[in-house]
């Protein structure tokens, strides 16, 4: 994020700037990356929590996002100046303080529409999560060497594979690295949200055989923590028949032992 500024009730402009190249983040044909996008609208979202009161102390949890990429070019030679235009809309208030908002983005280049996306947060104080959380689990050792080739899921480097080898046809399992730079520069106690999504990327790449896929869409529902002790398989199924749903949507969904942790519909491109 490099900019941030109210442009009327519940509405707020934010400036950022994604690098000309990323070690993680990166699809091959120089549009927008889908989870890019997402780890933006995350950002934004506590960021703008925060703009409205929240106490940098406060938790929050993530019920649900979902991003949807337009076609773009972005030029390989020079960071890219991202706008994003946010609307703040079914914000709910415990005991006088934000506790729930749902954020609608529309992300922007030069003036030109890129995407859209939404975000829930759910904001919890301090005591309440350490209530809600108990004792919080044991980091899991590194993740051993049963994982995928990096290549098969689109990466450069094999500490960037989030998937272990099939356990039966359209299922993997998960893989956690608690020392990873992206998805763990703090400390955290349950597996977060973009670690997830990155795993559902990558096994919809696997699925199809296509390294380079990316989401054309996704919406994902997070259900519950998944904590780090959880052994998790990350399910790849056609999407169920239904209004929404286009021929070539595909489901994944992480499962501990058969209970589902959270679910995403896709439409790759």
């Amino acid at each position: 994020m490099t900019d941030f500024v109210q442009s009327g009730p519940d509405r707020f402009i934010a400036g950022a700037q994604w690098p000309r190249w990323h070690v993680f983040y990166g699809v091959q044909d120089a549009s927008a990356d889908s989870a890019l996008m997402a780890e933006t609208l995350r950002q934004a979202v506590i960021f703008l929590s925060h703009q409205c009161g929240v106490p940098l102390t406060y938790k929050f949890l993530m019920p649900h996002m979902g991003v949807s990429v337009r076609t773009a070019a972005l030029d390989p030679l020079v960071p890219t100046q991202v706008d994003l235009e946010l609307e703040v809309r079914d914000k709910k208030f415990r005991g006088g303080e934000l506790s729930n908002l749902t954020v609608f983005a529309k992300f922007s280049i030069g003036g030109k529409t890129i995407g859209e996306g939404t975000a829930g947060a759910r904001i919890v104080n301090p005591a309440t999560y350490e209530r809600f959380r108990g004792v919080a689990p044991a980091v899991p050792a590194v993740v051993d060497a049963d994982l995928l080739a990096c290549d098969d899921v689109g990466h450069a480097a094999q500490r960037n594979v989030m998937l272990g080898t099939s356990v039966r046809p359209s299922v993997w399992p998960l893989r956690v690295d608690p020392t990873h730079p992206i998805f763990f520069d703090h400390p955290l106690d349950h597996v977060p949200g973009m670690l997830l999504v990155e795993a559902a990327r990558q096994a919809l790449r696997v699925a199809s055989s296509r390294p380079d896929a990316d989401f054309a869409s996704f919406e994902a529902e997070f259900v519950k923590l998944v904590e780090f002790s959880y052994p998790i398989d990350v399910a790849v199924t056609p999407a169920a028949a239904g209004r929404r749903c286009v021929q070539e949507a595909m489901t994944v969904t992480m499962l501990h032992r058969g209970e589902a942790m959270m679910s995403l519909l896709a439409v790759p491109k």
